[in-house]
């Protein structure tokens, strides 16, 4: 709406100047031609809101002449109600009369339209090209966890065929749910199949870990599970946590997963995890390499996602590790109540 009120003030400022009136008078022609101009921008973009739900429906290059034909028809209104409440004391052009005042006005609008509408049609193709892209971006990102995430979960399956066969066998049956819910081709699907797709990785871990993996569940019910999110999105970073945190300290330790609302803008999910910090000085970050190619995928698709909506956050200190992801709510939550802990 700035941008567009701006616009009518140069509009209306280069208008001025084409009449080429005198110094004193300028500022009169100034302020009438952006009276009349910033009526047509605002009741323009208040018709035009108001019949969105309309135009969204229409083929594109149906919208863009409907969007064409309202801002004339508001035009030659505009003029019309200038000339006889103006025109008559002299504070337009008088000397062109009514009616061709009005044409003059139409004129100006019909090219000033076809560059507003062609600069439209170029946005939309913009961001239909940056979405496209993005998308390419999405995908090749998940492609480079799927291997890894698969190849991490038949290792854990390996190493429990030949002790615990029964063991191994669930693990397989999780691992199925796994590749039918994380692994599809489809890049989306919602924050509650995103948390079973943890709970499912977690079990398969608890079996190769034991005792040494500790799972510390606080998931608020005003979580909204039912908002699409990118597939794989919160998994990774629980991964993250398992392989470069606790599965390397001998003693394994405590995984806490802490999830909720921030008022009603965002959703978080926090991962804590205790790491050997103190013996990989020469990580940045828990886990080497690794760990920050794994927390930079995440980052990126955060961009990708949601730009600079949502976050990624990370706190490290001498024996600990947390990571945390703010997303921004576009779906209603399902509840809201205390935390729950399991």
């Amino acid at each position: 709406m700035f941008l567009l009120v701006l616009l009518g003030l140069l509009l209306s400022f280069l208008l001025a100047l084409a009449a080429r009136p005198g110094f004193d008078a300028f500022w009169n022609a100034l302020g009438l031609t952006a009276l009349m101009v910033e009526s047509i921008v605002l009741a323009s973009c208040l018709l035009l809101c108001a019949c969105r739900g309309f135009l969204i429906r229409l083929p594109a290059a149906a919208a863009f002449a409907a969007i064409f034909l309202v801002i004339q028809l508001l035009v030659i209104g505009f003029s019309w109600l200038a000339a006889r409440y103006f025109l008559p004391y002299g504070g337009l052009d008088s000397e062109l009369g009514s009616g061709g005042w009005v044409w003059r006005n139409l004129l100006i609008s019909l090219i000033a339209s076809l560059v507003f509408v062609r600069y439209l049609v170029l946005h939309r193709q913009w961001r239909m090209q940056v979405r496209a892209e993005a998308g390419a971006r999405l995908e090749a990102l998940q492609a480079r966890i799927r291997p890894h995430f698969l190849f991490n979960t038949l290792n854990t399956i390996a190493s429990l065929v030949r002790s615990h066969p029964d063991e191994a066998e669930q693990s397989v049956l999780d691992l199925a749910d796994l590749l039918r819910t994380g692994l599809r081709t489809n890049a989306e699907h919602t924050l509650g199949e995103e948390l079973e797709l943890v709970r499912g990785y977690l079990r398969i871990e608890s079996q190769r870990l034991g005792e040494r993996l500790r799972i510390d569940w606080r998931v608020d019910d005003s979580l909204p599970i039912d908002q699409n999110i990118p597939a794989l999105l919160v998994q990774p970073l629980v991964e993250n946590a398992v392989v470069h945190g606790i599965a390397r300290l001998p003693e394994g330790g405590r995984l806490e997963i802490t999830a909720g609302s921030r008022g009603k803008g965002a959703w978080f999910v926090r991962v804590e995890n205790p790491w050997p910090g103190a013996e990989e000085k020469s990580a940045p970050s828990a886990g080497g390499r690794g760990n920050r190619m794994a927390l930079d995928n995440i980052r990126q698709r955060l961009e990708l996602a949601y730009g600079d909506q949502a976050s990624l956050k990370i706190d490290s200190a001498a024996d600990s590790f947390s990571a945390e992801i703010r997303v921004p709510i576009t779906s209603m939550p399902v509840g809201d109540g205390a935390p729950t802990r399991g």
